[in-house]
Order: C-alpha cells, then structure tokens, then sequence
C-alpha cells in the first residue's frame, strides 16, 4: 500500500470527523484550532529518521536540528501562520548521542531565527535509529490562514525559489561532494518573511483574497496534484525557468526530488503584483510556473520552454521500497 492509498483509506474518512465547523483537521498542512473569536492556533508535527531522510554521515549534529526546525515551519509559512512554540520528542539509542550541546545549540540557535519558543517534548530509549519528531505551533487570524483550496480555474501557480535545488544537493551529497557554506538541502529556508508580508498586504490591498497555498516537501509535482485534488481542477505548467542556468538542477529533481520546503501557490492574476511586491520587498525569489486548467480528472500537463514532457517519476512515496531519496 502507498502512502497516498492508506490516506485515502484511513485518514481521509475520519478527517474533521466531529469537529466544528471552525476547526480544520487532516488534510492541509497545519491543523486549525480556534482560540477565541481573533486567532487560531495552528498545529503540525514532522519527523527526520535516520535511515529514512538522511544517513549519519549527510548531517552533522547541528544540521539534525536546523532541518527538523525548519520544514516544520515550512508548514506553518504555508498557512500563513506566525511560528510560536515547539515541542520536540527525541528516539534515541543513546545519551547524549547525537542530541549533546551541539544538537541543542542549534535548537537554540533555529528558535531565535524562526521565533520559536520550546514548550516540552520527551526523549525516549529505542534500539532502532535516531528518530526525531518536531511539534510547531503557531497563530493566525481566524479569516486569515491560507489552506489548500479555495483557488479558481486559470489562477496563477506561483512557487518561491528553485524547486529542485535541494534534490540536487541531497544527490551531490549522497555522491561525497562537500559544499563551501550551507546548501539548500542541510539548510533549507522557510519563507516566513515573505509570507507574513504577503498576507500583510492582501489584507491591505485585497483583502477578499487568499491564496491556495502548500509547501513543497515531497516534489512539486505531487504537492502540485494534491493543490489540484482539493480544488477540482487540473493544471499546466512549464519548468523551464526552473532549468536554468548551466549547473540547475535536472527536470526530474525539480518536479519530484522533494524536500525543498518552497511555497507552491494559486492566485487570480489580479493578485500577481501584490506578491511580486512582496518577493521584491523581502528579497525572495520566485517564478511564474503556469495556471490551473478545468480538467476534472487533475490531470497536469507539464512542459520544458513549451515542448511537452513525460514526467519519470510522480513524487516521493516513502513506502513505495525507495528508502533512501
């Protein structure tokens, strides 16, 4: 079974199952939770195993921490929700192990950059791999998050970045290349900035307006098709921009090597300047990819500077026997 049908199968007929109304359960990247008649709580939990998403030799103790850190807030960013606390549970064979002073300097470290607070967690002994699991909590405006649907056909798809780029990365990593600094894969960056000054000003400029957003973590190609399935349309994009210069990344790691925790985006063309405004203020890039299509099988057509192309893989399946990407 992939990990897709055992959604399909468990998850998706108990999603929202006896919830309110105003409460948002499986199936976008945060939960929602109300707090009063303001603002939301948002809530998400990720994990980094060894074995699974990296080997010993890819991270060092500092890099555990940041990578974990940060593609939980990656689904925050994608709701449009300001990070608040984090909880962190810990599998590990040994103490201090891995997670010694170096581990939690850079806890320390990622909490002041993403506005962090650590609430509590647990640590437990295992004789499998390290696993480590990160509980991000943040906060919205109720009538302000971004989710999944809600997007039109002929919107826009924007991404931020370069999707594909820590793909490359991870693979040159695999191979034994070192890099001078950090890359995009040991260090990935959360759109925070950009996103709150997005939603600043759409609330100021369009304030009927949100985005149809997710966060890019297991390819473009299949986070592009779950944007697709909530809003019942299909899409076509073209890559090409993402392919150059000389050096980027192949068309097989942009559209399924995952993990580049960049936003993936639907507006109406109308709200293309305010997000080019925010790109421009905050120093953030991005590319115009394509639109959404009244296709209601969600089928993507997906081209290379206008020739058609055939995908040779859809996205990342961690049950699909690949173990390590």
């Amino acid at each position: 079974m992939t990990e897709t049908e055992w959604i399909e199968t468990f998850i998706q007929p108990r999603a929202n199952k006896g919830l309110r109304s105003d409460w948002l359960g499986p199936g976008d990247d945060a939960a929602l939770l109300p707090l009063d008649d303001s603002e939301c709580s948002v809530l998400t939990v990720d994990a980094l195993v060894e074995g699974q998403h990296f080997r010993t030799e890819w991270l060092d103790d500092s890099g555990l921490a940041r990578r974990l850190l940060r593609s939980g807030v990656s689904d925050l960013t994608a709701m449009g929700a300001r990070p608040r606390g984090l909880l962190l549970s810990i599998e590990t064979p040994e103490l201090p192990g891995r997670v010694g002073e170096t581990f939690w300097d850079s806890v320390d470290q990622e909490c002041q950059l993403l506005d962090l607070k650590l609430l509590g967690g647990n640590v437990v002994a295992t004789d499998g791999p390290l696993a480590l699991h990160a509980t991000c909590i943040g906060s919205v405006g109720i009538g302000r998050e971004w989710r999944r649907n809600g997007a039109s056909v002929d919107d826009l798809l924007l991404v931020s970045g370069y999707p594909g780029r820590a793909a490359q990365a991870r693979e040159q990593i695999a191979a034994g290349q070192s890099f001078a600094g950090k890359d995009p894969w040991t260090a990935p960056e959360p759109r925070l900035l950009f996103a709150a000054t997005l939603s600043t000003l759409l609330a100021q400029e369009a304030p009927q307006l949100l985005p149809a957003v997710i966060d890019i973590s297991d390819g473009l190609l299949l986070d592009l098709k779950r944007l697709c399935q909530v809003n019942g349309c299909g899409a076509r994009i073209d890559i090409g921009a993402l392919l150059e210069p000389v050096g980027s990344p192949t068309a097989d790691q942009v559209l399924s090597g995952g993990e580049d925790y960049e936003l993936l985006m639907a507006i109406p063309s109308s709200a293309r300047s305010i997000v080019a405004k925010a790109a421009d203020e905050t120093g953030t890039p991005w590319h115009e990819i394509g639109t959404l299509t009244a296709n209601q099988d969600q089928q993507i057509e997906v081209l290379i500077q206008g020739s058609d192309l055939t995908p040779e893989n859809q996205g990342w399946d961690p049950f699909s026997g690949k173990k390590i990407r």
